[in-house]
């Protein structure tokens, strides 16, 4: 047991590379939309179909990420993964430094994604490889604090840049990601082996059945968000908040998740209980219609709170069952980053739909938006109904 305490990855270096690591999370998932509006001239369809790119090539690294990782074993530990990946993140961010073109936009948000969907994975696996019960909460609940702040914190650092220099973010992402390397050193070179004995004493059986539960709830709170980050920029705009203030609104409902997630971490009576996740796709329906439907800051700002609430409860679940239950393997962390890439494409589908169908300009489109979303909202309750009444 000593040699697994002694192996494992320090918890202060994990926060720190997930601190440095989650801006580009942040700038790829909720700042792209925004750049790609004021630099580049993309439409809603523009943006919904860049989306879209993202969610298929994030899914696709995210279930190969176990795999390929496992194959690369013999030749490269997790760690020299992790620096390639970074350094490739990096070197793509330049490109705004030689051109203009559009295509800036398209290629580093896909190169970004897939390999982002490969190595949050990775760190997730390095995070809570040899900790179990108590001691896992804690370190996800550090790790969750972290990258949501630094979400937040990127969106609201964006801000002077956007009216004259959008694009100088992208390449401060590349900078970010080389001082994400320089903490690489306190890694080992592969995360702790993750004892059985252990595990099987400290997962109930009935995490199993809520882990279901939250896998059915994550991808519905990325379908809901690969609609609305393309979109919201617009959705800003049409109620007249300056382009300064745009990315710092956008964040509320990122704070509002860091909230959630404080009062989640720190009380662990939602443990093993159902009603946590009934409030959470509630919640996430309520937010993501006041967002859309909004024509004044009020209800803009409440939708968001709410949503973004949603949104805390259901990724710390579901990370915490799967974790839990998978036994903090490369592949259980795949899976769960496979969950949010799905979201990520079917979003963007939905949206690039309801506007050929739709015309923008009446804004109706974004009406046909919210109904398809609250079927799917709908249909996604009935099944975790399913599982819920199997559980009990």
């Amino acid at each position: 047991m000593n040699h697994l305490l002694n192996n494992r990855t320090s918890l202060t270096a994990s926060l720190v590379l997930t601190g440095l690591a989650s801006t580009g999370t942040s700038v790829i998932w909720n700042g792209l939309p925004f750049i790609a509006k004021r630099d580049y001239g993309f439409t809603e369809s523009d943006n919904l179909g860049l989306y879209l790119l993202i969610g298929i090539v994030y899914v696709t690294g995210a279930l190969t990420s176990g795999v390929c990782t496992r194959l690369l074993r013999p030749f490269a530990s997790l760690r020299t993964v992790v620096t390639g990946l970074l350094l490739t993140v990096a070197i793509v961010c330049t490109l705004p430094l030689f051109t203009k073109s559009g295509w800036v936009i398209w290629t580093a948000g896909g190169v970004a994604g897939f390999c982002s969907a490969w190595l949050w994975p990775i760190v997730q696996s390095y995070l809570v490889a040899g900790r179990h019960g108590s001691e896992m909460r804690r370190a996800i609940g550090w790790w969750n604090l972290v990258w949501m702040m630094s979400v937040a914190g990127a969106m609201l650092a964006m801000a002077p840049l956007m009216d004259s220099h959008a694009s100088m973010v992208i390449v401060g992402l590349g900078g970010i990601n080389i001082l994400a390397i320089f903490v690489l050193p306190w890694y080992p070179k592969n995360p702790a082996e993750h004892d059985e004995d252990p595990t099987k004493e400290k997962v109930p059986d009935g995490y199993r059945s809520l882990l279901r539960g939250a896998r059915v709830l994550l991808p519905l709170s990325y379908v809901i968000n690969g609609v609305l980050s393309p979109l919201l920029p617009y959705v800003l705009a049409n109620i007249s908040i300056e382009i300064f203030w745009q990315t710092p609104v956008a964040a509320i409902w990122m704070i509002s998740r860091v909230v959630v997630t404080v009062l989640m971490w720190k009380s662990g009576k939602w443990h093993g209980k159902w009603t946590i996740l009934w409030i959470s796709a509630i919640s996430m329906a309520i937010g993501f219609v006041c967002i859309l439907a909004a024509s004044e800051i009020v209800l803009l700002i409440l939708g968001l709170i709410i949503f973004g609430g949603g949104m805390g409860v259901t990724y710390y679940a579901a990370l915490y069952y799967a974790m839990s239950v998978g036994k903090a393997r490369v592949e259980a962390g795949g899976k769960h980053e496979a969950l949010i890439g799905s979201g990520y494409m079917v979003g963007p589908l939905i949206g690039l739909a309801s506007i050929q169908l739709t015309p923008i300009t009446a804004g109706s489109a974004f009406g046909a938006i919210i109904y398809v979303v609250l079927v799917i909202i709908a249909l996604a309750i009935v099944a975790l109904g399913v599982f819920w009444k199997k559980a009990r």
